[in-house]
Parts: C-alpha cells; structure tokens; sequence
C-alpha cells in the first residue's frame, strides 16, 4: 500500500505465490545445510577416530607392556585423548581460518551486488565468539572420535 501511493509507482503488485515459493527454497535450503553439517559432523568423527585408531595399532606393543605392568585402561586411554582433542581444535582453527579467507574473498562481489540493489548488506565474519565456539566443538568433535576408537580397540589388547 505504501508502494503504490508513491508518485513515480505505476502500479504495485504483491505476488504471494512467488514468495511462497521463495520461503520453500529457503526453507529447502536452510535444511540441506544442515544435512550437510551433520555429514561433515560424521566425516569428522570417523576420520579422527580412524587416526586414533592407526595410532593405536602403531602402539600395540607399548599399549601391551604398560598393561602387564598394572597400567589401567583409563591411564593407557588418555594420550589418545588428548591427542583427540588437539587435533579438534586444530582443525577447528583451520576451519575458522577457511571461513576468514571465504568471507574475505567474497566481500568484493556481495558489496557490489548490494550497491546494485542500493542495499546497505554486508558479510559478517564468524566473530570472537563464533571462532571460539568453532574451536570447542572442533575439540568436542576430536574427544568424541577418540574416544569411540579408544573404547572399541583398547579392549581388544590383552597382554598374553
């Protein structure tokens, strides 16, 4: 109505069915994202479980001598862990760092389209916060990888 009751305004039509249809793109999108995330949620667990894994098996024969000496499994457990946790929040950093350097290459191109439509949009990077938050799941992540290989083939060494 605002629109329409400007002088240089012909005639102004709202068309809901087109708006519909945008919010279900967005709707679609917004939920393929998240698909997505937790796919690379899931790569990430088993790819660093994997590497525990192979460090376990490179360990075997230290793994077996510490738990003839009386070394529990707790105690044999937690270098895999820390070792989890570090390359969580190491690829958290880097994934904070890939984010920087995406937003940095597009703030160019998203400006000037903006200036097109005479909008004052801009990109907003990850912030303190956001990098933190990155950091941490990314160590959350790298416990929880570690700790499913750790659990599942510590088990099976025994010393004999």
């Amino acid at each position: 109505t605002q629109l329409a009751q400007g002088e240089e305004v012909a005639e102004a039509v709202l068309d809901m069915e087109w708006l519909q249809r945008l919010n279900s793109i967005m709707q679609l999108s917004r939920r393929l994202v998240m698909a997505i995330g937790g796919l690379l949620i899931l790569g990430v667990v088993l790819i660093l479980g994997n590497t525990i894994r192979l460090s376990i098996e490179n360990r075997r024969e230290e793994i077996v001598i510490v738990k003839l000496v009386g070394g529990s499994n707790p105690f044999v457990r937690r270098p895999f862990l820390y070792t989890g946790l570090w390359y969580g929040v190491g690829g958290g950093f880097f994934a904070a760092l890939l984010v920087s350097l995406s937003l940095w290459f597009l703030e160019s191109p998203v400006s000037e389209l903006a200036a097109l439509y005479q909008s004052d949009f801009e990109l907003e990077g990850l912030g303190m916060m956001g990098a933190l938050n990155l950091l941490i799941l990314g160590g959350l992540l790298g416990l929880a990888g570690a700790w499913l290989a750790v659990t599942r083939h510590l088990a099976a060494i025994q010393p004999r």
